[in-house]
């Protein structure tokens, strides 16, 4: 009775969350910018330094793994009106390893992101939020396409975990595909570079408050630059994808 309970609650979550999704990452940097203030890691800055680098290596990770994802078999599950929708059911590339990539990649920079901001408020609810958020979209997709594939799906399922990759055969699936690189700038620039701007600008909000950054003519110049050359990245990959150049 309470595992169904449980279950129907994340399918109601799950589809609220499903509606919404695109917007969980931007609200999730706007309460960190707003509503909470960096803090060291327990107070050590010492401590806090490796904290803050382990966030970047995750965060880094999880953009280049849905780079790396979306480049060899993208599943466009992108819903229809509101709710979850496929054409058909993505067993290739990556998906031959784990059956939600995208999820991990995210969950990979939320966290990352988490860790390089540090408040008390990042462990104790928004980190756990954002699990709850993605495990509910998750268990709202598989129902969906428990119903819609059947059988074909529960095999998938049984071969194939959801969260942890088996990179057993690995070479094979990268022997079998040929990278598209502009498939992956094409759809997920604005990922991307909008990750590395909410984690850069996270990281001064926090040199400044925590660590006492003077912000001296000569550093802010310093500071300016990598912004600036983010946002040039961004029209130019915009410019070629509205011309056209980007097509596979």
């Amino acid at each position: 009775m309470i595992q169904r309970v449980g279950r129907a609650f994340l399918l109601r979550s799950g589809a609220l969350f499903f509606r919404f999704r695109r917007y969980l990452f931007p609200v999730f940097v706007v309460i960190l910018f707003f509503f909470t203030r960096p803090a060291l890691f327990l107070g050590s800055r010492n401590l806090d330094v490796l904290i803050v680098m382990i966030g970047w290596i995750m965060a880094l990770a999880g953009l280049g793994f849905r780079l790396f994802v979306i480049g060899f078999a993208y599943i466009k599950r992108g819903g229809k009106e509101g709710k979850v929708y496929a054409d058909n059911l993505v067993v290739e590339g990556l998906y031959a390893h784990v059956r939600n990539p995208m999820y991990i990649g995210n969950f990979f920079i939320i966290v990352g992101l988490g860790l390089i901001h540090g408040s008390l408020w990042v462990y104790i609810f928004l980190i756990p939020f954002s699990t709850f958020a993605y495990l509910s979209i998750v268990v709202t997709e598989e129902e969906y396409l428990r119903n819609r594939f059947g059988a074909e799906y529960d095999a998938y399922c049984a071969n194939v975990n959801r969260f942890i990759p088996d990179f057993s055969g690995i070479r094979q699936t990268l022997n079998t595909f040929t990278y598209d690189w502009k498939k992956a700038l094409r759809k997920e620039y604005g990922t991307s570079l909008g990750g590395l701007i909410g984690c850069y600008a996270t990281g001064l909000r926090k040199m400044y408050l925590c660590y006492g950054l003077n912000l001296s003519a000569h550093k802010l110049l310093l500071i300016i630059v990598p912004i600036i050359f983010i946002g040039i990245a961004y029209g130019v990959v915009r410019y070629f994808k509205k011309k056209g150049k980007l097509k596979s």
